[in-house]
């Protein structure tokens, strides 16, 4: 069973219009995200799916980091923070993007949530600054 925080937020995020389901690997959960809108160039493509990995003790447990679909290519090349881990969910191959809070920005409890996060990780396509920036 998912999280019950998660499943809450994602009832209500998607009764609000956003493109968001949990999907389940392995007795992860993930938060699936449809079409995040980022700058082509340099992505190879104008929108990716992302995944957010869940943890069992959200929300007492911060998120972190997230998954883009693949292929998923920068420039002419791969962006030097999508070299983590691939894992294969709902039929597609996925691979970790090493993108986490700044020192000066934390996750907040009760204040962040799964629509933050998604807020947060669309700012690495659009290269905004953080503690592991390229």
């Amino acid at each position: 069973m998912a999280p019950e925080r998660a499943c809450e937020e994602v009832t209500k995020f998607a009764a609000g219009g956003m493109a968001v389901e949990l999907v389940e690997l392995a007795g992860q959960w993930y938060a699936h995200i449809s079409s995040v809108t980022v700058p082509s160039p340099p992505w190879n493509k104008s929108s990716f799916d992302i995944l957010v990995a869940i943890p069992a003790a959200y929300d007492a447990a911060d998120l972190d980091g997230f998954y883009v679909e693949l292929p998923c290519r920068f420039g002419d090349g791969e962006h030097p923070r999508v070299q983590g881990q691939v894992i294969e969910v709902l039929g597609r191959q996925w691979r970790l993007v090493s993108w986490h809070y700044p020192d000066n920005r934390s996750w907040i409890r009760g204040v962040d949530n799964i629509d933050t996060h998604i807020v947060h990780c669309r700012g690495f396509f659009l290269d905004r600054g953080a503690v592991n920036a390229k």
